[in-house]
């Protein structure tokens, strides 16, 4: 192995776009052509943010004095969450139950997370039984994630504000499957 890595970075030594460091991240000096290398100016705040980045801080801002909506978009770390938050939001303070609101993205974009705080904001707009219904519990862990992060920021607290229900199958190892709000009424999420 010692052989091979030694002749693998002598073969680097012609590449003009590698840079061999050690460790503790210094350069080594195996091509002459780092030795021309100098560090740049440090970026400031606004350079290194992408404008969907500024347009959520923005967002973020303007709903600041909104509640709970702004309580919840703050929860959210990308825009598309945010506008998602929002757009469940807007279909939930309507309290007409005749909207109905889809939301669809790529693995891993944030639908569940993004359904978990409109989750926590129709419980703060007074809804009585909000029902989730997936194959398993065990595909609801990071949705009731986000619902506890929600009651978080709306300082909802555990076992004086509401309890967690686990399943006690041991198939779906302790998946919630409900959770019992009593802040201001009886409130209800299950799982069916």
């Amino acid at each position: 192995v010692g052989r091979f890595n030694e002749r693998f970075i002598l073969s680097l030594v012609s590449c003009k776009t590698c840079l061999v460091v050690d460790e503790q991240l210094n350069i080594l000096p195996i091509s002459s052509h780092a030795a021309n290398i100098s560090a740049l100016p440090p970026r400031s705040q606004e350079e290194t943010q992408s404008p969907r980045d500024v347009e959520l801080k923005e967002l973020k801002e303007s709903l600041q004095d909104t509640q709970p909506v702004g309580t919840l978009v703050d929860v959210c770390k990308t825009l598309d969450q945010a506008k998602g938050v929002l757009k469940f939001i807007e279909a939930i303070s309507e309290k007409t139950l005749r909207s109905t609101v889809a939301l669809t993205a790529a693995r891993g974009r944030g639908k569940s997370a993004a359904l978990g705080l409109a989750i926590a904001g129709a419980v703060a707009f007074g809804y009585s039984n909000i029902f989730v219904t997936s194959p398993s519990p065990d595909n609801l862990h990071t949705l009731f994630e986000f619902v506890f992060k929600g009651f978080d920021a709306l300082q909802y607290q555990e076992h004086l504000d509401y309890e967690i229900i686990q399943s006690l199958n041991p198939e779906f190892s302790k998946a919630v499957v409900r959770v019992n709000v009593f802040r201001e009424h009886r409130q209800t999420i299950q799982y069916i």
